[in-house]
């Protein structure tokens, strides 16, 4: 199979991805500093044959000379550059470390930031703007109003030094990493809802498939130009032809791995020239990367929510807070978005179909957590996230209620690593009767029944593959 040239498409998406997650403010409040200093400049030539404006006499004579002003710019300049390279060095090992701690998320939260980019743009501005004052500083020019403003800038930049290292210091806390990533899922999702409001959300069973559209490269499926798509199966398909994506965007894929499916309506024959048109404007409405951007991809802020529950609760780190945020959060996220299951958003005539991958991404990270709880034996954790079920499953629509159901009763089987604490027992019985409540009196019972079995084993010494009874070591 030809694979698809995309080099120059992906240097494209990697330049956007950049300037869209970090690169765009740093270098716009650099070029904000480059024209200041050209306004600043036209203003100190009314310095020039020695003349002063009217007023600002005071001003030059505190200033000094020529040589006064090439001496006072070199020093500031030295300074800024100095401080700035030290400051940054700091600054970047706290970010280090704290991506030690948790995950490398840490790194992505940190740049997305809309402070830190600009603390980095302006400091590196404000070297370019002395640096450029110092330079325009000659026998014929005094750059005296730029100096003034080089030293009120600088004056600033000293005193945002303590705001830049408290902030970082903020920033590296695992519940401001992991609020600042459910904020970003949560807007994320509005790019879902626009595809989703464009789109069918079922296939049709009786069609059957025409061919499976395999990828011919490999990388991360960023966009779909559902336009484009929707274009494609009007003029080829004639109405005839559906396109259903096997996957969601976000996801990683090979090449010849699958990607959508051409079904066709019984009784018609899809021309080879036509389908083949039709299979080339799907592939080209597609857009790769080699990384996935937070900003516009839910899923993957859902990823680093169990990343970093995972690496926190697990025995590799055994710290519990960052999990219990982890919980918390993907309950905020499980309830915003419940609604949109019950209300599904759709195009009846689109030709297009598209599942909507996160409302179940959002309860796979959560079973992941309970998971990862049994092996840490954190009792604290599991008894958050049993909570988060219950009181779930009092208020959400019937899909997420299901899923969640179905998470309640796969998590028994991780119940025999535990001791029953007054908490987790509470909890448990608080579950069972939200189960019983929503009409799953199956998982109820389930759960009431490990409940007791667990509660069999308490003031009994076991170790912990025996701690329920009739388990084996």
């Amino acid at each position: 199979m030809k694979t698809i040239k995309s080099v120059p498409g992906r240097f494209v998406s990697a330049v956007r991805r950049s300037f869209r997650q970090f690169l765009a403010l740093p270098l716009a409040t650099v070029v904000g500093f480059v024209g200041l200093n050209a306004l600043v400049y036209l203003a100190d030539r009314s310095w020039s044959g020695g003349d002063a404006p009217a007023g600002f006499r005071w001003l030059g004579e505190l200033l000094g000379d020529r040589a006064a002003l090439g001496s006072l710019l070199t020093t500031v300049a030295s300074s800024i550059i100095t401080v700035t390279s030290i400051t940054f060095s700091l600054l970047l090992l706290a970010v280090q470390q704290g991506a030690a701690a948790l995950t490398a998320q840490v790194t992505d939260q940190f740049m997305a930031r809309r402070t830190n980019q600009f603390y980095f743009g302006y400091f590196v501005g404000l070297s370019v703007f002395v640096l450029m004052t110092l330079v325009t500083n000659t026998g014929f020019h005094r750059p005296v109003f730029g100096t003034t403003l080089a030293l009120l800038l600088t004056t600033s930049a000293l005193c945002l030094i303590i705001v830049m290292i408290y902030n970082t210091i903020d920033q590296m806390r695992p519940a401001q990493i992991i609020q600042f990533i459910h904020d970003r899922v949560l807007e994320a999702r509005d790019d879902d809802l626009r595809m989703l409001a464009a789109t069918r959300r079922t296939a049709r069973q009786d069609w059957p498939v025409a061919a499976l559209i395999r990828s011919r490269e490999s990388g991360y499926v960023v966009s779909l130009d559902l336009p484009r798509i929707e274009e494609a199966v009007k003029r080829h398909g004639r109405k005839a032809v559906e396109v259903e994506c096997v996957i969601p965007v976000g996801t990683y894929r090979a090449v010849n791995d699958p990607l959508f499916r051409l079904r066709c309506r019984p009784g018609t024959t899809l021309d080879p020239a036509a389908r083949e048109r039709l299979v080339g404007e799907t592939l080209a409405a597609l857009s790769y990367d080699d990384g996935r951007d937070l900003q516009h991809d839910a899923a993957y802020g859902l990823h680093q929510l169990s990343t970093i529950a995972w690496t926190s609760v697990s025995t590799s780190k055994s710290n519990p807070s960052p999990g219990l945020s982890v919980i918390q959060a993907l309950r905020d996220i499980i309830a915003h978005w419940s609604e949109d299951e019950t209300q599904p958003l759709e195009d009846p005539t689109s030709g297009i179909v598209y599942a909507d991958a996160a409302p179940i991404i959002a309860t796979d990270a959560l079973e992941a957590v309970i998971v990862v709880a049994s092996e840490s034996i954190q009792s604290q954790t599991l008894t958050e996230a049993v909570k988060t079920l219950a009181i779930l499953l009092r208020h959400v629509g019937q899909p997420t209620a299901d899923r969640l159901a179905d998470v309640a009763n796969r998590t028994l089987s991780s119940l025999g690593e535990h001791v029953l604490t007054r908490q987790l027992e509470a909890e448990l019985a608080d579950l069972a009767q939200a189960l019983n409540a929503r009409g799953f009196v199956t998982v109820a019972k389930a759960v009431s029944e490990a409940s007791a079995e667990l509660a069999a084993s308490l003031g009994k010494l076991n170790s912990r593959s025996t701690r329920v009874p009739g388990t084996t070591s």
